[in-house]
């Protein structure tokens, strides 16, 4: 055999040994992968398993949350109605009702809310309980027609009321409801821009000026000018207006040229020894009962536009000088220029007001609406929620009230024994401390496991295969090999 031939076959041989070292290995690693595949389906239905536990827990615990909260919330609105202090009895009447109130949109929470609202307003509950059924339709109707955040909230029905009782709405139901409903037609006319705390504005600075006004002037007449001026100012300057002619404390020269316009009652001035105005008496004013019934408006075109026109003053320019001239300030003249400006655009909003929907109008459409029908539902869902959270809510307060008698105890124990407490909470630091490098020891170990798996196959397989050539290549072998 030539040396060629020699060196060939011990190549051949090698491959031999080599690829059955290679066969080895394969079949060790494919069933270190059968091994490792097992465990790795093991570790997933044990998670699978145990996080569907965890979830049907967190499931079952949350179907409580709900009914427990609303509850709450109702206990809460009860607890302030308490609060008022009228006693046992009429608290009672009052959750009696709340929750007999057959509303459409409203819970038995809101509607509780309206009665508590009501009775810190009129401190009656038959007042209350009147005007809470009025105030249950506005809420819904406004919240369906114009939105969530149209919808009268806790403070805008306190405003409303305050309103009321400061225009003497509380004579009687029917006053109520007809001043509420002029309320709801402000509201609709104005798309929601002037509510019922504008309206309070106004009269918490127009005061006497705006409170003897019917109700057409106050609430459909004034609300073009509030939407425009704004509630405050537009108090301001009624009453300016109020204070310079109906009370007569403008200035001199505004009285007399009052007097000389013949607007004056000269019964009620009194004049110098020249027979000049040296002052007029509150009262004096002719068109006093028309500016303090019917308005600005009313006063411009029932009296002062004609004491003008008989003296010669026609003109835009010289009707605003004589305004600015009776009233004196600027904030009186200011507004009355302003609405002689704008008269015409004043009444057809005023007489748009007249024909917005009212309450009952409005709630009418409402409830044929989806969203109305969509917020009926959701207020039954939360009146299922409170009765089942009523169940409930007894064995939560004694599961609270459990957890705070041992918390309690705790601070009692470690107010009597310091030491002891102190020792106790450094060896339990000191355990969570060890069971933390514990535990990280263990996520070690098992990290370096998992990689001994991986790496496992690969050293059996490098020492086969060190094996099987160091079995072929004998000397003569390697010398071959190496040629």
């Amino acid at each position: 055999m030539t040396f060629e031939a020699y060196s060939v076959a011990v190549r051949l041989k090698l491959i031999d040994g080599v690829s059955a070292g290679i066969s080895m290995i394969g079949r060790h690693v494919h069933g270190l992968t059968g091994e490792v595949t097992a465990a790795e389906a093991s570790l997933k239905r044990m998670g699978l398993a145990g996080a569907a536990l965890a979830a049907g827990g967190a499931f079952g615990l949350a179907l409580f949350k709900a009914p427990i909260e609303e509850a709450k919330k109702f206990q809460t609105e009860v607890a302030r109605f308490t609060s008022l202090g009228f006693g046992d009895k009429v608290n009672a009447d009052a959750v009696k009702f709340a929750t007999g109130m057959k509303t459409f949109g409203t819970s038995a929470r809101e509607n509780m809310t309206l009665v508590s609202d009501a009775m810190a307003v009129f401190k009656n509950l038959g007042h209350a309980e009147m005007a809470a059924p009025i105030m249950a339709r506005m809420r819904f109707a406004n919240q369906a027609v114009f939105g969530d955040g149209a919808a009268p909230k806790e403070a805008k029905f306190q405003d409303m009321m305050k309103v009321i009782e400061f225009r003497r709405g509380l004579s009687s139901d029917a006053e109520f409801n007809s001043q509420a409903n002029y309320v709801q037609k402000v509201i609709s006319g104005s798309r929601n821009r002037v509510d019922a705390s504008a309206l309070l504005l106004a009269l918490k600075t127009g005061g006497v000026a705006l409170s003897q006004r019917d109700n057409d002037a106050f609430y459909l007449g004034s609300e073009p000018l509030i939407q425009e001026f704004g509630g405050s100012r537009y108090g301001t300057g009624a009453m300016s207006i109020y204070q310079n002619l109906v009370q007569s404390r403008g200035s001199i020269t505004a009285q007399q040229e009052l007097l000389r316009l013949g607007l004056l009652d000269k019964h009620k001035v009194i004049f110098n020894d020249q027979g000049r105005l040296k002052k007029a008496l509150p009262g004096a004013f002719l068109g006093g009962g028309i500016l303090e019934h019917k308005g600005e408006l009313a006063l411009l075109e029932q009296v002062l536009l004609p004491a003008f026109a008989a003296k010669g003053i026609t003109s835009e320019d010289g009707i605003v000088n004589e305004l600015g001239m009776i009233l004196g300030n600027r904030t009186g003249s200011s507004l009355m220029a302003r609405i002689y400006q704008q008269r015409e655009t004043l009444k057809l909003q005023t007489s748009a007001n007249a024909s917005a929907q009212d309450i009952d109008a409005l709630y009418t459409a409402a409830t044929q609406t989806l969203e109305g029908k969509e917020i009926e539902l959701s207020a039954k869902w939360r009146d299922v929620l409170k009765e089942l959270g009523t169940v409930v809510l007894p064995m939560a307060i004694k599961g609270v009230e459990g957890l705070t008698d041992f918390l309690k105890s705790a601070i009692g124990f470690a107010h009597q024994f310091p030491v002891l407490t102190s020792a106790i909470t450094l060896t339990g630091a000191s355990i969570f401390a060890l069971a933390g490098a514990g535990g990280s020891l263990m996520l070690l170990n098992a990290g370096l496991r998992g990689l001994g798996l991986l790496i496992g196959a690969g050293a059996v397989g490098e020492v086969g295969l060190l094996g099987a050539v160091g079995g072929l290549l004998g000397p003569i072998g390697l010398a071959v090999a190496g040629l």
